[in-house]
């Protein structure tokens, strides 16, 4: 692909993930909200709903809260093939949300023994925005190169 057209691709995948976080905020941090937002890439304020970050707080464990930052950003791999995910998150946040969607039975107390897996299918991401749709963004990745990793500014 020439690099006039990569470039081309580069930005417009880069306004299509104007909605992404600009940061993003601890559990923690937000439970302690009146009203709990994050502003996005292009200046806009997206909110969280109370609710599900009451059931997240029920979930993990008070002592990983800090840990634990939102919005979680799931960005489509177009280099991973079809339907292919990855999660921009710490082993925590990999570890909540793999038992959200059910493929994780250990206890909290056993986190040190689970190895991260960061990609998801496009099934299991369906099952997670049903379940947090105000606590995830889902964003678009392209990399044409082996192990880079995409343009996001997360």
């Amino acid at each position: 692909m020439s690099p006039f057209i990569e470039k081309m691709i580069e930005r417009d995948i880069d306004t299509l993930n104007d909605h992404l976080p600009e940061s993003r905020h601890p559990l923690s941090e937000l439970l302690e909200t009146d009203s709990p937002q994050f502003r996005t890439r292009d200046s806009n304020v997206s909110v969280f709903r109370k609710d599900e970050l009451e059931e997240l707080a029920a979930e993990v464990p008070s002592r990983f809260h800090d840990d634990v930052r939102l919005p979680i950003v799931l960005l489509r791999r177009l280099d991973y093939g079809v339907g292919i995910y990855t999660i921009a998150g710490n082993k925590v946040e990999l570890f909540m949300i793999f038992r959200i969607i059910g493929y994780v039975d250990l206890e909290w107390e056993n986190i040190g023994d689970w190895k991260p897996v960061e990609k998801l299918a496009r099934p299991q991401v369906q099952v997670l925005r049903q379940k947090l749709p105000s606590t995830t963004s889902i964003g678009i990745a392209m990399s044409t190169k082996e192990n880079e990793i995409p343009n996001t500014r997360i």
